[in-house]
């Protein structure tokens, strides 16, 4: 969990999105029941929710301190910065000298999507367009959906409780062979699952190598329709909200623009690995790291429902790995400003928001999240869209 946690950390400055922070659910559910959680997102997105489903997996053995609560204000997000987006007190070009970016060569290999990656994240769109299959038995693979409640020594045990649940026939999405029980089942039917828990069994030490019995009942099989334009018209109101994007009419937008979102996010994340490695920066300000920590425990609230002092205090992540982190952190808001510098972005304002949301109204948001925020988003934006345009790819 300690790289999982992290990696939330290092991209957060990459894929940070207004958008998806807005309409993103952060409350967490724990899946007791399985040993692999499984969870379908848009493409790139660049947190795993389900991580939290792991967290005991760290402190097993030991009493896990209350997490803190943090209020998530406009006047936090807005921590060291200037309504314009820029640091306080810093300029950044002060502190770091902005690299040749087109003599950055980046592998295509690596940022080119394969079609593997293209098509499951079709398949994800798939399986929300699906239809409610009822009139057969469950199959080998099938995505269906259960109700179930799980009994211990003929007690309900705390977690052992869904309706809802979305699994895959068959899978080790759950512990034992709970999934593999429900094939040849029926929409419909209620039955009984007899499953015993994996020893040593991570998620819930007390549980190792005990029986349990699910009641399980199942609601019905997704039925997967095909990848057509009629499917893409039919649905043009989901496709929108599903992508944030209005102009997917056709199955083939709707592949290109996976595509094209996928080359931005691994040519971003490539280049991003490249600097990190590559950049010199003399000296990270305290406003800087100030700021670094503050996004962190903004990102992990949001993800974990912990702050970072909460992660480091249990053991779910280890300080000299975050340090390592904060300085990575530290140097991208250097270069993204440097940049902004060079390029005169000192001037944003609110009419500028806009160009971050795609809306012209954009009063709510600015009041959830500062214009300082905003601002320094759009600048990482600009900063990002222009170092891409300047680099090779071969």
């Amino acid at each position: 969990m300690v790289k999982k946690i992290m990696a939330v950390l290092l991209s957060a400055l990459l894929m940070l999105s207004v958008l998806s922070g807005c309409q993103k659910n952060t409350d967490e559910t724990t899946e007791p029941a399985s040993e692999t959680a499984s969870t379908e997102s848009q493409a790139a997105e660049d947190t795993d929710a389900s991580d939290a489903s792991e967290s005991t997996d760290v402190a097993e053995g030991s009493e896990a301190a209350a997490p803190s609560t943090l209020e998530l204000t406009p006047e936090l997000y807005c921590t060291g910065l200037l309504d314009n987006g820029f640091i306080d007190g810093v300029k950044a070009s002060d502190y770091i000298t902005l690299p040749d970016f087109t003599t950055i060569s980046l592998s295509k290999e690596k940022v080119e999507p394969s079609e593997e990656d293209i098509q499951a994240q079709i398949d994800s769109l798939l399986s929300t367009l699906h239809t409610e299959v009822t009139d057969r038995a469950i199959e080998d693979g099938d995505r269906v959906n259960i109700d179930y409640s799980g009994k211990m020594d003929g007690e309900v045990f705390e977690g052992g409780t869904a309706t809802g649940q979305d699994v895959t026939a068959g899978s080790n999405e759950f512990i034992d062979d709970f999934l593999t029980q429900i094939i040849g089942h029926k929409p419909g039917e209620t039955m009984e699952v007899e499953v015993t828990f994996p020893d040593p069994y991570v998620n819930n030490p007390d549980f190792a190598g005990k029986d349990a019995v699910f009641t399980v009942t199942i609601n019905y099989i997704h039925g997967i329709p095909e990848f057509t334009d009629e499917l893409i018209k039919e649905n043009s109101e989901l496709i929108s909200s599903y992508f944030y994007n209005d102009e997917l009419e056709t199955a083939e937008d709707v592949k290109n623009y996976i595509h094209d979102t996928f080359y931005e996010y691994n040519l971003n994340n490539e280049l991003l690995n490249h600097l990190v490695e590559n950049l010199t920066v003399t000296e990270i300000p305290e406003q800087v790291k100030e700021i670094s920590k503050t996004r962190a425990n903004i990102e992990f609230y949001r993800n974990y429902g912990m702050t970072v002092d909460d992660l480091l205090a249990n053991g779910y992540i280890e300080e000299d790995e975050f340090e390592q982190g904060m300085e990575m952190d530290g140097k991208l808001y250097l270069l993204y400003q440097a940049i902004a510098e060079q390029e005169g972005w000192d001037n944003i304002t609110e009419a500028d928001v806009e160009e971050l949301t795609g809306a012209t109204d954009n009063e709510a948001v600015i009041a959830q999240y500062g214009m300082g925020y905003l601002a320094n988003t759009l600048i990482y934006r600009r900063a990002t869209s222009y170092m891409s345009d300047l680099v090779k790819v071969e």
